[in-house]
């Protein structure tokens, strides 16, 4: 997988890449709508988001990122993204499976409920943005033909996340054309593919996609930008620095300085987080509660204090992918990936226990530049079904047997005989 991106800007998305509602469309000529009779529950005025939901939220940025960072080169996840994905999921999880995905998701004790409502108010605090910034959310949820989903499932997610829900024939060889067109619109083109063939033991996906652009409020001098050298683990590389010495919000955290850019409607901000000395950004990530970095952040720009900074920024575009079963494994999700003992009986009105996570890829791009920061994310939480059960007779060839061979299309053997001992 490519990694195109430098840890210590990564976490940016979990502050800029939240849930805003939108709506998108998809090629659905062959998929049924199943949201048809599901009639979603007004949203009332969003109030102040409780203090254990953002902290939940902080830990489990920090946790994914940390997990994360075992992989090589440069990284760049959205834990926004997987956060929605995954709490659409939670929807239909059951018994030990909701436990721990809880525990994962709200480790401050959020119930459900509690981690919907919260997520629904989200989505209307970061619509409020202005003509230069945009943030859109699409949600979806992809059943096979022959699933049976719950209603009540169905209901939460379109209440709470305004999920689409489409049903169609998921061996069919223009399905993964047809939830890819919904990724690309939903995106804005960024990301093009996240399905390339299905496996016939898969019965559903979730679906997350996430866009957002914005201008800085101060934009960087197109003619202050020039080429500088780039400290790289395997070498100089020459980049293209853009440069600025201005007021902006600083910050110290623990062995380490940054700063923070607000975009232009003053809603996001793009920070970006520099270790002393010879520490590496994994060296430092290993070692630091990052839900308190996220804090002190917010607490700065709230502050609105500024110090003047002579910054060089390389301007920088990226792609990156993963399948975060691992990371979710060592974060506490192990029993929701366990097709022996996953629990998703929510998910199917036959209440079935046959359902389990096989896999939850996430891909991601980001652009900055002088003028700007465009970025986008989806996230697919794929399930799969147990398979069916191994029927059938048994047998052992472990004492003499008759053997022979057969012309089929007369039914006369051509060879036959006995074996007694096939090691003499």
């Amino acid at each position: 997988m490519k990694r195109k991106f430098s840890l210590f800007l990564v976490v940016c998305l979990s502050l800029m890449l939240m849930l805003s509602g939108c709506t998108t469309g998809a090629r659905t000529a062959k998929a049924a709508d199943l949201m048809g009779n599901i009639q979603a529950a007004e949203r009332p005025d969003p109030g102040t988001l409780p203090e254990e939901f953002r902290t939940s939220i902080h830990h489990f940025s920090a946790e994914l990122l940390k997990a994360s960072a075992d992989n090589t080169g440069n990284i760049l996840v959205s834990p926004a993204s997987a956060y929605l994905a995954l709490a659409m999921t939670l929807n239909g999880a059951d018994g030990e499976t909701k436990t721990a995905m809880l525990k994962v998701l709200a480790d401050q004790g959020l119930t459900v409920d509690q981690v919907n409502q919260s997520c629904r108010d989200w989505t209307e605090l970061l619509k409020q943005t202005n003509s230069k910034t945009t943030l859109t959310i699409a949600n979806s949820v992809w059943y096979g033909q022959d699933f049976k989903p719950y209603k009540p499932f169905l209901q939460a997610n379109a209440d709470y996340y305004s999920a689409d829900a489409r049903q169609l024939d998921l061996q069919n060889e223009n399905t993964p054309n047809i939830i890819n067109d919904w990724v690309k619109k939903a995106t804005q083109g960024k990301i093009n593919t996240m399905v390339q063939s299905i496996d016939p033991n898969v019965a559903m996906y979730l679906l997350n996609a996430v866009y957002f652009k914005s201008d800085w409020q101060t934009p960087f001098e197109k003619n202050a930008t020039h080429p500088q050298s780039f400290n790289a683990p395997n070498g100089p590389a020459e980049a293209s620095f853009m440069h600025k010495n201005d007021p902006m919000p600083y910050f110290e955290a623990e062995n380490a300085s940054g700063i923070a850019l607000p975009y232009d409607d003053g809603h996001f901000a793009f920070f970006a987080v520099l270790p002393d000395g010879q520490i590496t950004p994994r060296e430092w990530l290993a070692n630091q509660d990052q839900s308190v970095l996220y804090k002190t952040i917010s607490e700065t720009l709230a502050q609105k204090s500024m110090t003047t900074v002579q910054l060089a920024l390389p301007k920088f575009e990226a792609r990156y992918e993963d399948d975060f079963v691992n990371e979710l494994t060592r974060m506490g999700m192990a029993i929701a990936f366990d097709r022996n003992y996953a629990d998703f009986s929510q998910m199917n009105e036959q209440h079935k226990k046959d359902l389990f996570i096989s896999k939850v890829l996430q891909k991601t791009f980001i652009r900055v530049d002088e003028k700007g920061t465009e970025a986008a994310a989806a996230t697919s939480v794929e399930m799969k079904t147990q398979g069916a059960p191994v029927s059938g007779k048994k047998l052992t060839m472990d004492r003499p047997f008759l053997y022979g061979i057969m012309d089929t299309q007369t039914g006369l053997p051509l060879f036959i005989g006995i074996m007694e001992n096939p090691t003499v």
